[in-house]
């Protein structure tokens, strides 16, 4: 009897366990952004924002959730306003991918008024949700031209973002002007962590010094001008703490018998800036380091999304000649091959080989491409 007790008393326990994946899920609401007011005339307003799907927890949650069916702006002038007592502008009822962003053009407003607005989505079980609100007023304002250009003199918990403003025809009344940055939204605003500077803005260029970030953690940030008209805001930029802001990110096609900036991705404006020759005329395919470019091919299965910057920084740079030929058994660039690099201003980098042609020949003589994707670091 008392083993039995014993027994009892140790599964229980796990029983009990066992049944919390039968309990019920609460249903979660979509994510949203605010507001982004890009342009404002006497009688519209262009704006964009961003929705997506709710970050469950499990599958039962997701599957209770559901998807979006229903998303877009509500605005009026009245503050918050809601489905019930503001008007609609609906962006869609489905998203193609999460997250999604839209822009859209709000027309037939009253001249000279005041609007607040914020985006609203619905999903299938989560009930509707708003984000924060904006605000903006009509009339014919011209806002200032906002570019978030690049981050630089990243260290563990600094970096500065250096951005630009051109006020061109500007005549909305600026009271602030700096950058916003966040850990987790992806499309910042002011009521994230900023830096500001009161007071109208000049046009020119400024630099932003952010600080008590967290090392390890990508944030997010855009410079921004508020204006009596809604806030102008910049394009967003990515950085990592502790991590070199990304000089350059892109893919392109190298084509066959050419040379390759790895600053830029393209051929060089001038001589002397070429860091690569892919497979020139009368020799054997593959990459031939120029002007101190030097190369390191890493080993197969290398993962090139979660590759560092500190992971490039410790290898055996060479300026050897790196076998591309499809001919021989010591051929280093197939498909999925990573590669990183040192280019020759002193960048750390990694490149990936996503597509290769077939070899060029006298019966094949368009063929011999490599479809590559880039990271350099601006580690100056």
């Amino acid at each position: 009897m008392k083993s039995l007790t014993k027994y009892l008393i140790f599964c229980v326990p796990i029983l009990l366990d066992s049944c919390s994946m039968f309990t019920p899920v609460d249903p979660l609401t979509p994510q949203v952004s605010e507001v982004t007011i890009l342009s404002v005339s006497n009688t519209s307003v262009k704006v964009s924002a961003q929705v997506s799907d709710p970050d469950a927890k499990n599958s039962r949650q997701e599957k209770k959730s559901g998807k979006i069916q229903d998303f877009g702006f509500v605005y009026g002038i009245l503050n918050d306003p809601t489905i019930e007592n503001g008007y609609v502008e609906q962006g869609g009822q489905t998203v193609a991918s999460s997250p999604y962003n839209w822009e859209d053009q709000i027309t037939r407003l009253s001249s000279q008024e005041k609007y607040y607005i914020r985006v609203y989505a619905k999903n299938e079980g989560g009930g509707i949700i708003y984000g924060p609100t904006a605000t903006f007023t009509t009339g014919n304002f011209v806002l200032p031209a906002v570019k978030t250009v690049s981050v630089s003199a990243v260290q563990q918990t600094t970096a500065t973002v250096n951005y630009s403003i051109a006020l061109g025809n500007t005549n909305a009344t600026m009271t602030a002007y700096g950058v916003c940055y966040s850990g987790t939204n992806q499309t910042p605003t002011v009521n994230d962590s900023k830096i500001q500077v009161s007071g109208p803005a000049k046009t020119g260029t400024y630099a932003a010094n952010l600080e008590k970030l967290a090392a390890g953690t990508s944030y997010y940030a855009r410079a921004y001008v508020t204006t009596n008209a809604g806030v102008a805001y910049g394009n967003v930029l990515t950085f990592t703490a502790g991590q070199p802001a990304i000089l350059k990110d892109t893919s392109f096609v190298m084509n066959f018998s050419n040379m390759y900036d790895l600053e830029t991705g393209y051929f060089p404006s001038r001589n002397g800036m070429e860091d690569l020759y892919w497979y020139p005329y009368g020799q054997p395919a593959g990459i031939y380091p120029k002007n101190g470019a030097k190369f390191f091919v890493m080993q197969s299965g290398t993962d090139f999304k979660t590759l560092k910057y500190s992971d490039l920084t410790g290898l055996n740079y060479t300026a050897d000649f790196i076998d591309g030929s499809y001919t021989t058994k010591n051929n280093k660039l197939s498909n999925g091959t990573v590669v990183a690099y040192v280019t020759n201003v002193g960048h750390f980098g990694k490149m990936r080989i996503n597509a290769k042609g077939s070899e060029r020949s006298e019966t094949n003589s368009s063929s011999g491409n490599m479809e590559v994707t880039i990271v350099t670091y601006n580690n100056d």
